[in-house]
């Protein structure tokens, strides 16, 4: 049998009410399938949705939490999602099954006309064969159909022999019992997020929009550090806190890592850190970095940079990290060479800027040489 999953959707506390269809059934059945996935090596994945700040089911709400009887267990995958599809691009789900070569996806939770319609509809179209046991999916009812015919339909009629194979409990827990996993060694990164980082000068955190003013006047807003970092130059707070929303955003991935970098003797955010590029199928990241103009030259840059190394290959579990660099840029050059970085090549005329062409060079450092 091939890689296998227990994907469990929005069974959180605000819509794990017994206002739901069969209600103790449901708990039950679902509860029974966390029991024997876990005893049986196959991996629970929970999915949880966020309706937004101010809805009352957003992160930091009570109802947001997933319901205590399913309780995640330490190392148990949590992918937040603001649409229906839990396969949609934005949650991150579809390309860490894809990392783990997963190809059967057993679906349980809520709610059976919403996100459960869409998350099996996806995954089917995504080529993964879908397994809906019984009763271990419900809703409630509207105002066109009660919830048990709701149930039904969608259980017996739509996606049987269309989008999934609805099947017993029973069979079920046998698909499970008799699961062996494809690969047992696969290597995987870690989805930690962005963490705070505390370094001997600097805070590397999470961006706030508290952070937009000191944003603006230390580089955001300065074409010299914008331009040859390769971003746009921003005029205005407005534009910054267009900026800080994709950041901040982005923060809802746990394979997502963006730090401010904040000097500790007066708070100001004098640039950003980042892994802009994340590949978790071949287990590295590439790691980008701007510090503004009156703080370049301090060694702040070296410092972040050999966090962000120290971190990625710590607590992502990266097994290379890389960096590249316009050759012109003589400081960041040396910023790489005090970090440790081994020259792998260089893209030719790989940049067209102000009328004439200039390369890529690359670096990188596999985990063995920084340890």
């Amino acid at each position: 049998m091939n890689n296998l999953v227990l994907l469990v959707v929005d069974t959180q506390k605000g819509i794990m009410t017994d206002r739901l269809y069969a209600f103790d059934k449901l708990k039950s059945n679902i509860n029974e399938l966390i029991i024997e996935a876990r005893s049986n090596g196959v991996e629970v994945i929970f999915v949880r949705h966020d309706d937004g700040p101010g809805s009352g089911f957003s992160a930091g709400d009570e109802a947001h939490e997933i319901y205590d009887g399913f309780a995640p267990q330490e190392g148990e995958r949590i992918f937040d999602k603001s649409v229906s599809s839990s396969f949609h691009e934005s949650t991150g789900l579809l390309k860490y099954l894809r990392s783990k070569d997963v190809s059967t996806v057993i679906a349980v939770g809520l709610l059976t006309d919403y996100c459960m319609d869409a998350t099996i509809k996806s995954g089917f179209e995504h080529g993964f064969k879908m397994i809906v046991p019984e009763y271990c999916n419900s809703t409630v009812s509207n105002d066109y159909m009660d919830a048990e015919t709701t149930y039904k339909f969608y259980n017996e009629s739509m996606w049987p022999k269309r989008y999934a194979q609805c099947v017993s409990m029973s069979q079920t827990v046998d698909m499970i019992r008799e699961y062996v996993p494809v690969n047992t060694e696969v290597v995987s990164i870690n989805g930690v997020g962005t963490q705070t980082i505390e370094t001997d000068r600097l805070i590397l955190r999470r961006f706030t929009y508290d952070d937009a003013d000191s944003m603006l006047r230390n580089w955001a807003g300065d074409p010299d550090v914008q331009l040859m970092y390769g971003e746009p130059v921003y005029s205005s707070i407005e534009e910054v806190k267009g900026l800080l929303d994709k950041y901040i955003g982005g923060y809802k991935s746990d394979t997502y890592f963006r730090w401010a970098v904040i000097l500790k003797e007066n708070g100001e955010c004098i640039g950003q850190a980042a892994y802009f590029l994340v590949d978790e199928h071949n287990h590295f990241g590439e790691i980008e970095y701007c510090i503004g103009k009156e703080y370049q030259g301090r060694g702040y840059a070296t410092e972040a940079t050999k966090a962000l190394i120290d971190y990625g290959f710590k607590s992502i579990n990266y097994h290379k990290v890389q960096i590249c660099v316009r050759p012109s840029n003589t400081p960041s050059c040396k910023v790489i060479e005090k970090c440790g970085f081994v020259y792998e090549g260089t893209l030719r005329d790989y940049f067209y800027m102000n009328g004439h062409y200039e390369g890529r060079k690359y670096y990188s450092i596999l985990k063995s040489e920084w340890n």
